[in-house]
């Protein structure tokens, strides 16, 4: 194998020093990289941190408003807000009693003042017709 020349000495010689500078110069980005992120972001999860920090914007006008016995009733789909309208009214109190003030049947039928079974009757009844609404709902456009 021939001799390697002076001028191919020299150019692998800089060749040689371009990948130790690029090498180094590579390590320190990345020490500093990693400094930077320690000193700037903490360990923890996103989500940790924006229960704490963010929250979503929530207006009046987001919601809809059902009054039940002076409790306010909030709800975002329209569609559910439109089918609770079209209830008797008896039928919408069972339902808010049940779902938003969380009432059991014994409890709602003192405050409504029938029996248990009565309120039984007439939260079936809504179903029913709810579930009649949210078909005709989507069959109309």
């Amino acid at each position: 194998m021939p001799f390697p020349s002076d001028r191919e000495t020299r150019i692998c010689g800089m060749f040689d020093s371009f990948c130790k500078k690029v090498s180094c110069n590579f390590l320190r980005n990345l020490e500093r990289d990693e400094s930077n992120r320690t000193k700037h972001y903490s360990d923890e999860p996103v989500e940790y941190l924006l229960e704490f920090v963010g929250h979503a914007d929530e207006y009046p006008s987001d919601s809809l408003v059902l009054d039940l016995d002076g409790y306010s009733c909030m709800m975002e789909s329209e569609i559910l807000f439109e089918a609770l309208l079209a209830l008797k009214v008896k039928e919408r109190q069972v339902l808010l009693h049940s779902f938003w003030r969380e009432f059991t049947d014994v409890e709602i039928s003192k405050e409504m003042e029938v029996t248990a079974r009565t309120v039984y009757n007439l939260r079936q009844r809504a179903y029913s017709k709810i579930r009649e609404f949210y078909e005709r709902r989507g069959r109309d456009p």
